[in-house]
């Protein structure tokens, strides 16, 4: 969903800084086609002593969203860094490891847990003491003891995370499913 609605502002963004010189271009140079066809109220904003004024801000405020669009749109397409954790164990020299490592770390150990057959893990904060929160997601048999599977699945992952990666470990929220028996 994060990739539909990324794509969608993109799109937008992209017509409006497109529309906007047109909308520019039409109200500088093109005003007297445009107040032929405006009714008479509005004939009389154009062509009235704060003529100039009204066109200022027109073009001020076309201006102004057109420059706020491009803001965006760099905003929306520059890549947030790749989140790197510092391993606070290694003495000499400094380590660090991807959020992806992680992941995979995880994913690997916690599938060799009887019962599992799918696994998300996925950080969700790093604190600067490097403490990291986990989010888990599990799907299991249906007949498993849930707070003993649950107990397993944290134990496993305090544990690559201390031993085995040098990380301290925060929170961990796990979210079991049960699997779709099979007819």
């Amino acid at each position: 969903m994060n990739f539909i609605n990324r794509a969608l502002l993109i799109v937008e963004l992209l017509i409006a800084i497109a529309l906007t010189p047109i909308l520019i271009v039409i109200l500088l140079f093109m005003r007297p086609a445009m107040v032929d066809t405006v009714n008479a109220a509005a004939h009389s904003l154009v062509d009235g002593p704060n003529a100039l004024l009204i066109q200022a801000i027109c073009v001020g405020l076309a201006a102004f969203v057109f420059i706020v669009a491009i803001l965006l749109l760099f905003l929306e397409l520059q890549r947030p860094a790749l989140h790197r954790l510092r391993v606070q164990s290694v003495t000499e020299g400094q380590v660090e490891v991807t959020a992806d490592a992680i992941i995979n770390r995880l994913e690997h150990a916690i599938l060799q847990i009887a019962d599992i057959s799918k696994v998300k893990p996925r950080v969700v904060s790093a604190s600067k003491g490097n403490v990291v929160d986990l989010s888990i997601e599990l799907e299991t048999n249906p007949e498993v003891n849930v707070p003993q599977k649950t107990q397993e699945v944290i134990a496993a992952a305090k544990q690559v995370m201390e031993e085995q990666m040098g990380l301290a470990v925060g929170k961990i929220h796990v979210q079991v499913n049960h699997s779709q028996k099979k007819k």
